[in-house]
């Protein structure tokens, strides 16, 4: 009720005004994004959906190879988190000094299986993670590169290097677009 009273006693203002830096920055993302090919957008896809930003970038070939790399690394931390919590319980029921739980193993042959199934879990979840990381930083560098000339008549040539004086030497070098 407050805010209506002072909104329509002309307290307030409705129109927000921004510096002209942000107003500015806000242009300049706006740009980038409704770029042509906007490597913004490629990234931003890319973190929402892995893939899409291979998809924007119309590198189909890439999303089965993203999918694959998201999926082993998905399966190896749920087979490396089984098989971690099967290998604690057993060392739990090993270690206890309560006679009705009864382990095959000792604790002692248990506690370096537990830390390596422990360990692989951890670097199984390091590795989803640095494959979704890979392949937003592929869709941005792709996003980038995509209109990079590629044509035959990219060429490069050497030649020695004319000189009036005899005591220097050298070639040049040259790049022809």
């Amino acid at each position: 009720m407050l805010l209506i009273a002072m909104t329509s006693m002309g307290q307030w203002s409705t129109s927000l005004t921004y510096p002209k830096e942000s107003a500015d920055s806000l242009t300049s993302w706006q740009q980038r994004w409704n770029a042509p090919h906007s490597a913004l957008k490629a990234t931003v896809l890319a973190l929402t959906l892995p893939g899409a930003g291979q998809a924007y970038n119309r590198k189909y070939w890439k999303m089965p190879i993203v999918y694959g790399g998201l999926g082993t690394c998905v399966y190896f931390i749920a087979r490396n988190t089984r098989q971690y919590r099967y290998y604690k319980s057993e060392y739990i029921k090993a270690a206890d000094t309560d006679p009705t739980t009864i382990s095959p193993y000792s604790a002692a042959q248990l506690q370096p299986v537990m830390e390596t199934y422990h360990r692989w879990m951890d670097i199984s979840y390091f590795s989803l993670i640095g494959v979704y990381a890979l392949q937003a930083l592929d869709a941005n560098v792709d996003a980038h590169l995509f209109k990079f000339d590629i044509s035959n008549d990219l060429s490069f040539y050497w030649t020695p290097l004319p000189t009036h004086c005899p005591s220097a030497k050298g070639i040049t070098f040259g790049l022809q677009f």
